[in-house]
């Protein structure tokens, strides 16, 4: 019996006897078979959440999308919501990562990355790609993560349970670089901003009413803003909006004006609710524009929401989110109050450092323990490196131009790297690479200390 993966379904064939017991004995199997040093292809997932674009990660990946859905995200990692697949292409196996991983940790994560995370990829990595706001949001430390996790776990088991808001026991720091020019709200801004732009609007004004200036003024005057009725939301929010909207009209509002984005979120909002608590954060939040190289780190409790744009997007394995408006999903007002640190940095902006001779990779450095985000780009001459890694890594072509890359091992067929096109290799891998001209792969890895 032979087994045949089938790409479309993400599970392999057994042609032979069609006996059921047979197979899944076959399927285990599979799951033990000694894994190589060597890279090996990885077949990542996509979510079709509504703020997606619908043209970007389908031209990236190279595929077509006749339905016109939104490609929101693509997931290249271990995450039990979506996990990728490991290709087996000496035996024509296709096993999911996160099945892998339980299988055989050691020699996928080595032994470093298995003392300090357990057997688990520590990293999620994607590339998002919005033509809507997303929802405005904040992501718990791993204390919360852990504490909210157990609490859900013992009143709402199933985990597809629409309430609940804690997927895993996992925080979620991240990093998102810009493939194309991309539009975020990231942090707070100074209190002075933030009153100043209340007491312009004239039904906004009143709800500075009682505020003293204190380090907790941002924070209350938040509290107060997303605990308002959809009565008073109406009554705040409708007048500016009419106001904005006739401004617009007549003079277009630029890109770095936050009023372009709060006009942008308002038209995408369901008409069930078109006053949305979320409108409120666009004059509270930094508005972030990253040009394609530059990138922005999301700590644990800074308030944010990504507004329009495709980038490389790279975090701790978690899909942790509490929701502070923009989205029909479920949100806890004081579940999210509860996470904000408005005392943490609010905001913060990444150079890449820049690669050498001997070290081509350019790296976006963060406090994250559990990933480090680097990239590899060539002009118009061809580059040749010997790698080695001490952890798990997972290589994304972005770019790549009239040639094909490729990844060699010792007595194996070389793999070429096509754009679109993901590998997942393992710790302890010696592997040559071929980078041809107009090339960029972006490389996730977690960091030796």
């Amino acid at each position: 019996i032979r087994p045949i993966v089938d790409h479309e379904k993400n599970e392999c064939i057994f042609k032979g006897p069609q006996d059921t017991l047979i197979s899944l004995i076959l399927r285990s199997m599979t799951l033990k078979l000694p894994l190589k040093s060597r890279p090996y292809p990885l077949k990542g997932g996509i979510q079709y959440y509504a703020w997606g674009d619908k043209g970007a990660i389908p031209k990236l990946l190279g595929i077509s999308n006749e339905a016109q859905k939104p490609h929101a995200e693509f997931w290249m990692g271990a995450h039990p919501d979506l996990p990728s697949t490991l290709l087996d292409v000496d035996n024509s196996l296709a096993i999911p990562l996160d099945q892998a991983m339980g299988s055989a940790p050691e020699p996928l994560l080595g032994e470093q990355v298995m003392q300090r995370f357990g057997a688990t990829l520590p990293f999620l990595f994607k590339v998002l790609s919005a033509a809507q706001p997303l929802s405005i949001q904040v992501h718990p430390t791993k204390e919360q993560a852990e504490l909210g996790f157990a609490r859900e776990q013992n009143s709402m088991p199933p985990m597809d349970v629409s309430e609940r808001l804690f997927r895993d026991k996992n925080h979620k720091p991240e990093i998102i670089a810009a493939l194309s020019p991309f539009y975020g709200l990231c942090g707070f801004r100074p209190w002075s901003e933030i009153r100043d732009r209340f007491l312009s609007i004239p039904q906004w004004a009143p709800l500075l009413d009682g505020i003293q200036e204190t380090p907790q003024s941002t924070q209350e005057l938040y509290r107060r803003v997303m605990e308002l009725d959809s009565h008073q939301r109406q009554k705040t929010l409708e007048p500016l909006l009419r106001d904005l909207h006739n401004r617009h009209q007549k003079v277009a509002f630029e890109r770095n004006d936050p009023s372009y984005w709060l006009l942008k979120a308002s038209a995408s909002l369901s008409t069930s609710d078109p006053f949305d608590r979320g409108l409120f954060s666009f004059y509270m939040l930094h508005l972030i524009c990253l040009e394609p190289g530059q990138a922005m780190f999301v700590r644990a409790g800074v308030l944010h929401a990504y507004l329009e744009g495709t980038g490389m997007e790279l975090m701790a394995n978690s899909n942790n989110v509490l929701r502070g408006g923009l989205t029909t999903k479920t949100m806890d007002v004081e579940a999210l109050l509860a996470h904000l640190d408005v005392q943490a940095p609010q905001t913060q902006l990444i150079q890449p450092t820049p690669g050498s001779l001997k070290e081509p990779w350019s790296r976006f450095v963060t406090p994250a323990r559990e990933f480090e985000l680097q990239c590899l780009m060539t002009t118009d001459q061809s580059l040749s490196l010997d790698q080695s890694t001490t952890g798990p890594e997972i290589w994304f072509a972005a770019k790549i131009g009239n040639t094909p890359s490729k990844l060699m091992v010792q007595e194996a067929s070389a793999l070429v790297m096509q754009q679109g096109e993901a590998f997942f290799i393992p710790a302890k891998t010696q592997v040559r690479v071929e980078v041809a001209p107009e090339t960029t792969i972006y490389r996730a890895l977690v960091p030796d200390t």
